[in-house]
């Protein structure tokens, strides 16, 4: 299916376009058919992208809407007959209010821009992933992303105050509250986050902010198993000033490690898995205190088998290499099948244990990589075949999301559903909740205009 002439023409007389070579020429992120409709729009305004919502309707074309496309789940994945509204021209930051601690922001604006605004204020928007460069701040809102920083600011849910969106009829939803009480009845805002682009496009935010840390240490720890790390986050937060807490288990710690030439940097380790903390404080030395305070009595005593605080700057940035650089895994092993899910904190153990001993039944030589944010319990789990000959990926998916409800964790932690997760929604996913959000899509889109095919189709 193509898009018509006439549309065509209409398309461009509303906002800037780009055909097919020129589609062809961008980065389609981590899945090719983000770019498959090989047409998309860039608006500048919110006017332009009612008027194409108009055109589309009239013309029944279906919208994609892309941010970055960073996304893991294929939520922009598009095809031939669709149009992408690629959202990267409306990317101002509008006002950050100190006095307030807000900041309201177009929703092309990439997370780092956000982040680097604020810092010049002494703020942040108490939220942080590894594709800070690229994602957009609509597309993490539709993803309702998470990050490293969820268990104590929580996910990109409790950071929007306000929102403003296109919706399927062309209308605009317009909620730009600046403050966390506005008690108004239903909050239709929270429909859109995490729709994923499927009841409307995300033009516009206010997010909360939090004070910039002023200083900060990093130390890498390893455990004997994840119950002493999480022994060791708890110690560590009471203690006050916890930033991050990132889980690694030894498998994906040595591939990344070797793969990045960091290899001797934890020779030295013990245990089976790593965490990294990080503190802040006054000034670097005050967060180092507070952290060998807690850690040395755990050092004594065995939980931490071993621990190693980065002296300075490039050294902490080699350890967070080494959480950060997953794609290494994928360099190892290509083709190797990703998994992001969420498990109660005194279920890890338990959990990859059990998942360990069901990939051994399954096959041989499979490798297991498993790393994540250890404060709320979600693990990024890889697993692998070798040599390229992955085991069967029904077996496998089995193995890691069939316990997780009953253990009350979640099959989709932070990456939403898009296309990848939508046979394990309905497979896991609740039916009552199911059958409410499709009502819900077909009151707001009846015709399906909004990125159709994804989610809960």
């Amino acid at each position: 299916m193509t898009l018509s002439d006439e549309f065509l023409g209409a398309l461009e007389d509303l906002c800037p376009v780009r055909g097919k070579e020129a589609v062809a020429a961008l980065d389609p992120g981590f899945y090719p058919d983000n770019l498959a409709a090989g047409v998309a729009a860039h608006p500048r305004t919110v006017s332009e992208i009612q008027a194409i919502v108009e055109l589309c309707r009239t013309h029944r074309v279906s919208i994609v809407p892309h941010g970055g496309r960073t996304g893991l789940a294929g939520a922009a994945a598009s095809m031939p007959g669709q149009l992408i509204v690629d959202l990267k021209a409306m990317n101002r930051i509008e006002k950050v209010d100190v006095v307030s601690g807000t900041v309201r922001v177009q929703a092309g604006a990439t997370l780092q821009s956000v982040q680097d605004e604020c810092a010049s204020h002494g703020l942040t928007p108490g939220i942080d992933i590894a594709a800070r460069g690229s994602a957009t701040i609509g597309g993490m809102i539709s993803t309702n992303a998470g990050g490293m920083e969820a268990f104590r600011c929580g996910v990109m849910r409790h950071r929007v105050l306000g929102l403003e969106a296109v919706l399927p009829d062309g209308s605009v939803f317009s909620d730009l509250t600046c403050v966390t009480k506005a008690n108004e009845g239903l909050d239709i805002k929270h429909l859109l986050i995490g729709a994923e682009g499927r009841l409307g496009i995300v033009t516009r935010a206010v997010l909360k902010l939090e004070q910039l840390p002023l200083a900060t240490s990093t130390v890498l720890t390893s455990f004997e198993n994840a119950a002493g790390a999480v022994a060791a986050f708890h110690n560590l937060r009471a203690a006050g000033n916890l930033l991050r807490a990132e889980i690694m288990w030894r498998s994906y710690a040595e591939s990344v490690a070797k793969d990045v030439g960091l290899d001797d940097l934890i020779a030295s380790f013990d245990g089976n898995v790593f965490v990294l903390f990080e503190h802040e404080g006054a000034t670097q030395q005050d967060a180092q205190t507070v952290q060998e305070d807690v850690l040395i009595p755990l050092i004594e005593d065995g939980t931490i088998s071993y621990a190693i605080v980065a002296q300075n700057d490039r050294q902490a940035s080699d350890f967070w290499r080494i959480r950060e650089d997953s794609w290494a895994v994928e360099r190892q092993r290509p083709g190797g099948y990703w998994y992001d899910v969420s498990v109660p904190l005194e279920g890890l153990d338990q959990y990859v244990g059990e998942l360990e001993n069901d990939l051994k039944n399954i096959a041989a030589n499979v490798h297991l990589s498993c790393m994540g944010h250890l404060g709320d319990g979600n693990l990024h789990v890889t697993v692998a075949g070798s040599d390229g000959v992955h085991p069967d990926k029904e077996l496998v998916d089995h193995a890691v999301l069939s316990r997780l409800r009953l253990k009350g964790g979640s099959f989709s932690a932070e990456h939403g559903i898009g296309l990848e997760k939508m046979k394990a929604l309905a497979a896991y996913g609740d039916p009552a909740k199911l059958r409410f959000a499709r009502a819900i899509k077909q009151a707001i889109d009846p015709e399906s205009l909004m990125n159709p095919g994804k989610v809960q189709s």
